[in-house]
């Protein structure tokens, strides 16, 4: 059943991103910002999750957390090759870079929302981080024959940045301050809320010429990217029907919902226009998703 907090999510995600688009100007002080704003999505995740507790759960099931690192990072991204090759070829590459993504950063926040394991999809979120470095650039050359550089001290650096300062000042904050954690847990879905339109903004305000000068490109990117959407999302779903409605839960979240900005600023230093299209636009059925996914996860 669709409820109202997921058509606010929706509202408040594809108004922040025409924002963006038709009102740069306005923006102009949040370019630089959704990096922070990704950080704080993850610090009121792990506001409620333990690092030493997160440990724990991931050795309890190892299985469900190497079965879906591998298929986030090594299946998808070559099922989703071989899918465009077919289906829609000029997009193998863009397809490929995106499904081979790591988790969003905004996982835990839909795994909340959807009544899944917020700390398996946490765990899977760093993990499939760390992995990036090491799974993407050979599939990238082994199947499109193009190199993709990237350095592992500057990604380490990055997931300092972005994903472990988050976690250590939201332990620190629940010891140290927990009055101030009891009033952002309390009001953690419209600080979500915020900082996801916030980001959609930052982001969508970059792409706002290339938006209003070549629609038709955009639009191109929009469809292969809901068609790709479409095809996951009807491809894992029937992977994941008979698993328990916690555990198909949790892995549709950790499956369908790509890194795309990541994605975005690789695509942008290594790849052509059209790969870098594709990530920029890909937020707009990353969260058309969001319509289907209570009936496809067997979420109450």
């Amino acid at each position: 059943m669709f409820r109202k907090k997921d058509a606010i999510l929706l509202l408040t995600s594809y108004g922040t991103m025409a924002l963006g688009i038709f009102l740069p100007q306005l923006a102009e002080p949040l370019r630089y910002a959704p990096v922070g704003f990704v950080m704080l999505l993850l610090l009121l995740s792990f506001l409620a999750i333990d690092m030493r507790g997160l440990l724990l759960h991931v050795l309890k099931a190892p299985a469900v957390t190497a079965g879906l690192l591998v298929l986030k990072t090594v299946l998808m991204p070559l099922v989703v090759y071989v899918f465009f090759h077919f289906v829609w070829p000029g997009y193998e590459l863009a397809g490929l870079l995106v499904g081979g993504a790591s988790t969003a950063v905004l996982a835990p926040f839909f795994a909340n929302l959807f009544d899944a394991d917020a700390v398996l999809t946490a765990a899977v979120v760093i993990l499939s981080s760390l992995l990036l470095p090491f799974t993407l650039p050979p599939l990238v050359w082994g199947l499109a024959g193009k190199a993709m550089h990237v350095g592992v001290l500057p990604m380490v650096q990055m997931l300092a940045l972005m994903i472990f300062v988050p976690a250590l000042c939201g332990r620190a904050c629940a010891r140290w301050l927990p009055r101030t954690t009891q009033w952002l847990l309390g009001n953690s879905y419209p600080l979500s809320l915020l900082a996801v339109g916030l980001t959609n903004i930052g982001v969508f305000s970059l792409y706002s010429e290339y938006f209003l000068k070549t629609p038709q490109q955009a639009l191109t990117a929009i469809a292969a990217g809901s068609v790709m959407v479409a095809f996951l999302t009807a491809l894992m779903g029937w992977c994941c029907r008979r698993l328990e409605p916690v555990v198909r839960s949790t892995s549709l979240v950790c499956l369908l919902f790509p890194n795309y900005i990541l994605v975005l600023a690789f695509s942008s230093q290594f790849f052509g226009a059209l790969e870098a299209t594709f990530a920029a636009t890909y937020s707009v059925p990353f969260f058309l998703q969001l319509l289907f996914f209570r009936k496809i996860g067997g979420v109450r």
